[in-house]
């Protein structure tokens, strides 16, 4: 005895050309998101940064290293130091508190932008 059974499912192209919208669209967005909040973080950290000259928040960087992942950094040769602190000297975290307080921000941005990017996707 065998069993045979068809499946026809209308609408495969529809929904495959919805899906790569909502791909493209959600890497836009996410990206912009991602380039916004970044920049927040790069100014947050500036704004932390000790001042006696400037010069250290000068060297405060934001950067894109892959689509989703970025880099904040200090390029000044004594910014570790002032980072980490010494024995001599107390921590003054300026780039992990500008890390700390801009990830629940990055976080609920990326999210509203998964959500527009669908919500687009999916007229």
């Amino acid at each position: 005895m065998s069993v045979e059974m068809q499946v026809d499912v209308h609408g495969i192209p529809e929904l495959r050309s919805k899906l790569d919208r909502l791909d493209q669209n959600m890497r836009e967005y996410v990206d912009e998101a991602l380039d916004f909040e970044v920049q927040a973080m790069q100014t947050r950290a500036q704004s932390l940064a000790p001042k006696r000259t400037g010069y250290l928040a000068s060297t405060i960087f934001a950067q894109r290293v892959d689509e989703w992942a970025f880099k904040l950094g200090a390029r000044a040769p004594y910014a570790v130091f002032v980072e980490l602190g010494t024995r001599f000297m107390q921590a003054r975290r300026f780039l992990s508190r500008a890390l700390e307080l801009g990830m629940l921000g990055l976080v609920q941005h990326v999210n509203r932008a998964i959500r527009d990017a669908i919500r687009e996707a999916s007229t």
